[in-house]
């Protein structure tokens, strides 16, 4: 599918993604995962985004809406420390009662308004003496140019144990567990996940540097840079720049990644987040070899989109810098009720067939009015010397 008209009232959109849900709906709502082929405004929001039904309506929507807040069970945290080289780790007592869990939350202690990101691993136990794997990927993060936005809750599937060994994987300082309670409910902060974008890779033996580049096709907001671990025991530096036409960089973040025989691995880069089309990452080897088979990936926030159904099938408009970001109240409706919502699917993002650039004819072809200008100036030139020609000719000699 090359191109869907989204209907004459949307034609200042550029964009249409179409929305696959359920035939028959269970639910007062439905949810779709925004995707990451919808850019972001440099700040991060959405402005442009709208949802219509197959009448061309526009229907509400709330982004990652909240639930009505549920009570809140503080855990007895025990067992707390710091394995040098390792890990900090912590022992959860979820209670007696052998309900159903699939969600803590940390509390990060005075590293709440800092920057971190760090990959955690989750494991359960009914006797505190065998421990069986739940999770080993999940990531807490806090982001401290983005006024402290993060998430320390890690989500994993659910068990009836009591007891949860969580292990913050940072090899190179203590993490500080403050406390830690039940979470009923998703996170108020997005999660992370990959952005669908490969890198170009290339070696400067003369720098002693290694590169990887993304170029997205249209421009993406990234989080964070994670590397697979790679084949080798190293500690490197690594730079991060962003642009938007690969010519001008500007830094993003900064850090120090690692693998050691004893110590774990540290392999995750926060970013301050900026909206751009091309990422560069860069390893500094110093007068190592470079490291075989390391590889970095892109973290962005993935945000999900909740509206009350119409008549389907759906689109997603996007692609109007125009448009005024759209006030709706059901994000707050959502925030005062018990709801659930029925899943929906996100497909390929395609043209608008149906665009009509409605700017004016200065601003779309702005090299117009460069060649008319440039046009007036000849011709005035032009006038100009005729007329200090025929003066010439008629004064007397």
């Amino acid at each position: 599918m090359s191109a869907i008209d989204a209907g004459p009232a949307w034609s200042a959109w550029t964009r249409v993604t179409p929305v696959a849900a359920a035939p028959a709906a269970h639910q007062r709502y439905v949810r779709v995962r925004l995707p990451f082929a919808i850019s972001p405004a440099a700040d991060g929001s959405y402005p442009d985004v709208r949802i219509v039904d197959a009448h061309g309506n526009e229907l509400p929507y709330a982004l990652d809406p909240a639930r009505e807040a549920p009570s809140e069970r503080t855990l007895d945290v025990i067992d707390r420390g710091f394995v040098p080289h390792r890990w900090t780790q912590a022992v959860l007592d979820l209670g007696p009662s052998g309900s159903l869990v699939d969600a803590v939350t940390l509390d990060a202690g005075e590293r709440s308004n800092a920057t971190f990101f760090e990959q955690v691993a989750v494991d359960a136990s009914d006797d505190r003496a065998t421990w069986r794997i739940v999770r080993t990927d999940a990531i807490i993060y806090r982001v401290a140019q983005d006024d402290g936005r993060g998430s320390t809750t890690l989500t994993f599937p659910p068990t009836r144990s009591r007891w949860l060994r969580v292990r913050i994987l940072d090899p190179h300082a203590a993490f500080p567990i403050a406390g830690a309670h039940s979470a009923t409910v998703p996170p108020r902060e997005p999660p992370l996940a990959r952005l669908p974008v490969a890198p170009r890779a290339a070696a400067d033996r003369a720098a002693h540097t290694q590169t990887w580049t993304f170029a997205a096709a249209t421009p993406m907001l990234a989080t964070a840079v994670v590397f697979a671990p790679g084949e080798a025991y190293y500690e490197r530096n690594v730079r991060v720049e962003t642009s938007d036409d690969a010519k001008q960089w500007t830094p993003v973040g900064d850090g120090t990644i690692s693998r050691y025989a004893e110590g774990g691995a540290q392999l995750t880069v926060a970013l301050t987040e900026t909206t751009a089309r091309f990422v560069r990452v860069i390893v500094e080897n110093g007068n190592d070899a470079p490291v075989p088979g390391l590889a970095p990936r892109l973290l962005g926030r993935v945000h999900d989109l909740v509206f009350e159904p119409g008549a389907a099938p759906y689109r997603l408009l996007s692609g109007n810098p125009a448009a005024s970001a759209p006030r709706y109240d059901l994000g707050a409706r959502l925030a005062h009720e018990t709801w659930h919502a029925d899943v929906a699917r996100a497909g390929g993002t395609v043209a608008n067939a149906g665009f009509r650039d409605e700017r004016p004819v200065g601003e779309r072809f702005p090299w117009l009015i460069s060649g008319a200008l440039i046009a007036v100036a000849v011709l005035l030139g032009a006038l100009a010397i005729r007329t200090v020609r025929r003066s010439q000719d008629d004064t007397p000699s």
